[in-house]
């Protein structure tokens, strides 16, 4: 079995790319546009899923699934999305690995800081899940019963909320 998965791993990681650029914007917790040489890439982060900062059917589903009014959701969806304002400045350099495209033709990929990556920072420091409809780094589950013990972030603030988006 590790035999596979470090097959996998490396098949995976073959098929990356590395850009290094600069922050142009924040769009949310999880979608952050940088621009890399003359081209601005929209990312959409790996590994996490943040509470909903603009309304939608992503917002009415999760509003649904987890029986929480969407107002309340979207509140820590403003707060996800200023945790990562305040992280990644304007013109920041930073450092992208991506994968793949989503359907909606943004990079998936990790994004680094110095040398600090984010998806676990930010799960680290409570303000996002752990994207688990797909292949993720087990430490980031560490880092998740940490915050939550914790509770660090969305988790101080509406520990319900997060449990159920969290699920």
């Amino acid at each position: 079995m590790k035999i596979i998965f470090l097959i996998v791993t490396l098949v995976t990681l073959s098929f990356s790319r590395e850009y290094i650029g600069t922050i142009v914007k924040v769009t949310d917790g999880d979608t952050i546009q940088v621009q890399s040489n003359s081209e601005i890439l929209s990312i959409r982060v790996l590994y996490i899923d943040t509470p909903e900062k603009f309304g939608g059917s992503k917002l009415e589903k999760d509003s649904k699934q987890t029986g929480i009014n969407s107002k309340k959701l979207q509140e820590l969806g403003k707060l996800s999305s200023n945790y990562a304002s305040k992280f990644f400045k304007k013109d920041d350099v930073v450092k992208v690995v991506s994968y793949k495209k989503d359907r909606y033709g943004r990079l998936l990929g990790e994004i680094y800081k110095n040398n600090i990556n984010y998806s676990y920072k930010i799960v680290s420091d409570g303000y996002a899940c752990i994207y688990k409809q797909e292949k993720y780094p087990m430490e980031l589950s560490a880092l998740l019963i940490d915050a939550k013990s914790k509770r660090n972030g969305l988790w101080g603030v509406n520990y319900q909320a997060m449990e159920a988006l969290c699920y």
